[in-house]
């Protein structure tokens, strides 16, 4: 008997653990946003205020409800080829967005910036409030923050899949011309899966991409 509840207890506890180490999410909503997951929000196009976002929450994370089932979807694929997809942000409201700019501004006049300089500098990697895709809840930023091998693994298996779930690398090597944002392997933006794919396929950006279909 005491061989029999070692043994039961043997396989509940392997049967927690890989359930510890492979939360698999099951859950599936009916989205009521009204946002075009092909709209462009970039410098020089702001985010319209009158557009309906419905919030959801994935990893304690706020996103659009229109990108969740995908996002669940991807995040069960990764599961299954032993990678974890940590979220570092998501949605962020117009004043989180202006706090993350000034911050980000701020600490590079801290090093001897020139405000202008500065302003310059942060633009490189952060949007001005009203024009960052995070506004969307469309955009998702992937990593563990510390974790240099885990994040390589996760973006390596994003790089070769995103597509599948309507997700495209929106800052790419080589395009900061045409989206004026450097080249970031852990910022990923919802677009739908048929634009997705004809994008990763083209290797062209959101921007192209819009440019040939409007």
């Amino acid at each position: 008997m005491k061989k029999i509840l070692t043994l039961i207890i043997g396989i509940l506890l392997i049967v927690w653990v890989y359930y510890l180490q492979k939360p698999y999410i099951n859950s599936k909503i009916d989205p009521i946003s009204e946002i075009n997951p092909l709209i462009l929000v970039n410098s020089e196009n702001a985010f319209p205020e009158n557009i309906n976002l419905n919030l959801v929450k994935f990893q304690e994370k706020e996103v659009a409800d229109i990108i969740y089932n995908d996002l669940v979807d991807m995040y069960n694929a990764a599961l299954n080829d032993n990678v974890t997809l940590k979220i570092n942000n998501a949605y962020r409201s117009k004043q989180e967005q202006t706090q993350i700019f000034n911050d980000k501004m701020q600490s590079y006049q801290n090093e001897g910036y020139s405000e202008d300089k500065a302003y310059e500098q942060t633009k490189l990697t952060v949007q001005v409030s009203g024009y960052s895709e995070h506004e969307t809840g469309l955009a998702i930023d992937f990593s563990n923050e510390g974790h240099y091998d885990e994040n390589e693994q996760m973006w390596e298996w994003l790089k070769n899949n995103a597509y599948k779930y309507g997700f495209i690398l929106r800052y790419p090597e080589d395009k900061y011309e045409i989206t004026k944002i450097d080249y970031e392997p852990w910022h990923y933006r919802y677009v739908g899966k048929k634009a997705a794919k004809e994008i990763i396929k083209q290797n062209i950006t959101l921007e192209e991409y819009l440019g040939g279909n409007i």
